[in-house]
């Protein structure tokens, strides 16, 4: 009796170690089918910096011209080829007169020519220089270039000294297409703009656990893990030491060259 009861639990050893193999199989039917994301912990690259980021998604970042927002400040419209520039470049806004209390409108352009004379309604001599410092108070500001008629020495006044840059009247299609190149292409360029927010997050951030974190922060916005809204609403709510405003516009041109 004893005998058969021994030949009958001998007869089963290979069902128990059936048994002790399920854990390890199921495990490794787990890892199976985790494969993907477990590749991706061991081979997420750690990023340092912004620019560092930028420079490995966007390493051959080309100017798009029709991203390019252009205004025109001048009571002389014709001086301009403006259907050129309208069929060149992205957004072409014209005004004729306008107040200092609209500066505001020029928010998220790129780049304005201005007037001096007979354009700001209030002061039609002079408004243009009022209206460049309004402007360059503007978070990530437009370059400005100030034009003028040939009876102005544009090396006389402060007017002409604020400006960007400097053209006389009238315009032709290349000059307006080469001085708009000139001036924009790097200002635009996201590596400039991840440069710019990797120097704030240096220069502002108080210890490197903070500095960690902002970096993540705006990772996850150019990998669409958080919104435009929730980034700002973090900023201002936990950094507000930095400057918000400039790191939000600088973000977007970032986020705008990577979605390109």
């Amino acid at each position: 009796m004893f005998q058969q009861i021994k030949v009958f639990f001998e007869e089963l050893s290979w069902l128990a170690n059936l048994l002790a193999l399920v854990p390890v199989l199921v495990g490794a039917y787990g890892v199976y089918r985790k494969r993907e994301i477990l590749v991706g912990w061991f081979t997420k690259r750690r990023y340092l910096s912004l620019a560092d980021y930028v420079t490995s998604r966007i390493p051959h970042y080309s100017f798009d011209n029709k991203k390019v927002k252009l205004v025109i400040v001048d009571d002389s419209p014709t001086d301009f080829p403006i259907e050129y520039l309208k069929r060149t470049f992205g957004q072409v806004t014209v005004y004729q007169k306008i107040s200092l209390s609209e500066a505001s409108n020029f928010i998220g352009h790129d780049l304005i020519f201005l007037d001096m004379m007979g354009v700001v309604e209030e002061d039609k001599k002079y408004g243009g220089l009022q209206l460049i410092k309004k402007i360059k108070e503007i978070p990530d500001s437009p370059v400005v270039v100030a034009v003028s008629g040939a009876r102005f020495d544009p090396t006389a006044t402060d007017y002409f000294r604020s400006a960007d840059d400097v053209l006389k009247k009238p315009l032709t299609e290349i000059k307006c297409e080469e001085v708009v190149l000139d001036l924009l292409k790097e200002k635009l360029s996201p590596q400039k703009a991840a440069d710019f927010i990797d120097g704030e997050i240096m220069a502002k951030s108080r210890n490197e656990r903070e500095k960690g974190k902002v970096l993540q922060l705006f990772l996850s916005f150019l990998e669409n893990k958080v919104q435009l809204d929730e980034l700002r609403s973090e900023l201002v709510n936990s950094y507000r030491h930095m400057d918000t405003a400039l790191l939000i516009a600088k973000i977007k041109r970032v986020k705008d060259a990577y979605d390109h």
